[in-house]
């Protein structure tokens, strides 16, 4: 017969988590690390040219116009005008060396062009992407890509998340912009031959039903829902890498002729790259389930 004896508590020196809990606990900073976007203050530069006075409204416009740069300006406003990194005076700044309003107007359209367009901040460094023609040559912006950002960031402009793009207003903007940005804007480059040219030879059934999603989308009006900088997890979800997709799709369609002609028209920057893993585009079903309904010219209709 067994005896009955205390047999206490052991302390095994291991402790178990309680996975909700953690998860809990972690979420915030899961949340932080997944994103490439946010500035730190110890970035920034706080220079100005004069502290404000008692009087004084420290506004964005007080602050470039005291020689703070508008993304920095724009930072500091946003962590509430933080005693811990207060307003500094540099005496280098004086009337001469602060870039002008219309200068700084001049380079925030500039940024923009290129994130609506290219879906990336302008280069700073060595050998930077070409500009596009438009801005050169319309718009008169000849400096090099790293002057036009320089003037609004002092930090890394990558940190300055990039979707405040997706709320600009176009209705105000001048009709040489509005007509450019007509031709179109990023994620769009690889629709845009299904929207010109017909296949260039008999199709399998799978090839049409690709050829004719692609031509939906390109002669849709143009979301933020495909825009790189915005572009929705849905679309990767349901369709692939579309510009590796389209690449292949554009191989099969059309002629070598057609494409050389796209090319040539600067339709297309290059010939596609044959994508052997990126077969998506031979199961894609005609309709549209992709582009949405956040249209990027939503108020100029």
């Amino acid at each position: 017969m067994a005896t009955n004896f205390a047999t206490g508590v052991p302390d095994f020196k291991v402790v178990d988590i309680d996975p909700e809990y953690v998860a809990q606990a972690l979420s915030l900073y899961i949340e932080r690390g997944s994103k490439r976007t946010g500035v730190s203050l110890d970035e920034i530069s706080v220079s100005v040219d004069a502290l404000p006075g008692a009087k004084d409204s420290v506004t964005l416009t007080w602050l470039i116009g005291h020689g703070m740069k508008l993304f920095d300006a724009i930072v500091w406003l946003s962590a509430g005008s933080p005693s811990t990194h207060p307003l500094v005076v540099d005496n280098t700044l004086t009337e001469d060396t602060i870039t002008p309003l219309s200068l700084i107007a001049d380079s925030v359209f500039y940024v923009f062009f290129f994130l609506l367009t290219q879906a990336r901040y302008p280069v700073v460094g060595s050998n930077p992407p070409k500009v596009a023609n438009f801005l050169t040559n319309v718009m008169g912006f000849k400096d090099d890509q790293d002057k036009y950002i320089k003037r609004i960031c002092s930090f890394d402009a990558e940190k300055f998340d990039p979707s405040w793009v997706k709320y600009v207003k176009f209705n105000n903007l001048g009709q040489e912009a509005l007509s450019r940005f007509g031709l179109g804007v990023a994620g769009y480059r690889l629709f845009g031959p299904f929207k010109t040219y017909p296949p260039g030879h008999k199709l399998t059934a799978e090839l049409q039903n690709a050829y004719d999603f692609a031509r939906k989308v390109a002669t849709s009006e143009p979301t933020w829902d495909i825009h790189p900088v915005t572009r929705s997890p849905v679309v990767l979800t349901k369709r692939g890498n579309l510009n590796k997709n389209l690449g292949n799709l554009i191989k099969e369609v059309f002629t070598d002729d057609q494409i050389n002609e796209m090319v040539n028209s600067k339709m297309l920057y290059a010939v596609p790259m044959k994508e052997p893993t990126h077969r998506n585009y031979m199961t894609w079903t005609p309709e549209d389930d992709i582009s949405g309904n956040s249209k990027i010219f939503r108020d100029l209709n």
